[in-house]
């Protein structure tokens, strides 16, 4: 019943081309299994401890520049990186820092990416009710940006506290919308969530009339996804939307790619590309200045 579920993170990771920490994966021995799981964590905590490095001189270095715009989005981006490290107390650090940089500079998508990670955050520490403030905080925000993708995504993380906490008339009320919103997106993978999200819900409820129907919804997703994804490793030339009956149309993009597999709270992970208006004191413009990747 209180599983966690993935958040939805906004914020890219991955540093950028030009100073990129290359990841080689060792050759497994043959009969040495162990020895290979090692030299696997090996590198992946050296390549860890790297990325950190090189996000840290890129924050010093913005902020010797006074370059808050930059400077908080390569704060995001190890605040990230430490979320994904469980490393929850630096994360935390990082994420309080983003905000008041963007509440100083009044970038509104900036400031609603930080509540959004900040949330997730101190639900992974276990202060659910400061991620549910921080989540609030942010779905005011979406509603002046007129924000979308991430009202759904704040919704998930929402309804996914309420759910942990028993509370689930708010949980499907939560998810509810989710649905809605991602059904007015045409985003497949947000549907597919939202579906298994309230299926879970009712058939806690005992409900099981309700949840097979939303099971049967997430399934003829699943189907269609299925087939959408065997369509295009026939040809690369099928990209055009097609439509489910009783469903929407999959958006194919790199937003609903990042969303796929996780069913915990949704970490914002848009970065600059769900913001081209970092510079902006509005979160309209146009930022100067390029952002971590």
């Amino acid at each position: 019943m209180n599983e966690k579920k993935a958040e939805d993170i906004e914020g890219p990771v991955k540093p950028p081309k030009d100073d990129e920490v290359p990841f080689i994966m060792a050759e497994k021995p043959a009969g040495n299994e162990k020895r290979h799981n090692a030299m696997n964590e090996g590198e992946h905590s050296r390549s860890l401890d790297e990325q950190v490095k090189h996000l840290e001189r890129k924050i010093r270095a913005y902020s010797k520049a006074k370059d808050k715009v930059n400077e908080g989005e390569a704060l995001s981006s190890l605040g990230i990186l430490y979320y994904k490290a469980n490393r929850f107390a630096e994360a935390k650090s990082c994420h309080e820092r983003h905000l008041n940089l963007a509440k100083a500079i009044q970038n509104k998508r900036a400031e609603k990416r930080a509540y959004c990670n900040l949330g997730c955050t101190y639900r992974r520490i276990g202060d659910l009710d400061k991620a549910v403030e921080c989540y609030e905080q942010g779905l005011r925000l979406v509603k002046e940006l007129e924000d979308r993708l991430g009202e759904a995504k704040l919704l998930n993380n929402l309804g996914n506290i309420f759910e942990q906490r028993c509370d689930f008339d708010q949980a499907v009320y939560c998810h509810q919308k989710r649905l809605s919103v991602a059904r007015e997106l045409k985003d497949l993978d947000g549907e597919s969530k939202a579906c298994a999200s309230l299926g879970n819900i009712y058939h806690l409820l005992g409900n099981i009339r309700e949840s097979i129907n939303y099971y049967e919804k997430l399934v003829a997703c699943l189907k269609y996804k299925l087939a959408m994804q065997e369509k295009k490793s026939k040809s690369e030339e099928g990209s055009e939307d097609c439509y489910m009956p009783g469903s929407s149309s999959n958006k194919m993009g790199d937003d609903s790619k990042k969303a796929r597999a996780r069913r915990e709270s949704d970490l914002d992970e848009q970065g600059s590309n769900s913001s081209k208006s970092s510079g902006d004191r509005s979160g309209n413009g146009s930022g100067k200045g390029s952002s971590i990747h």
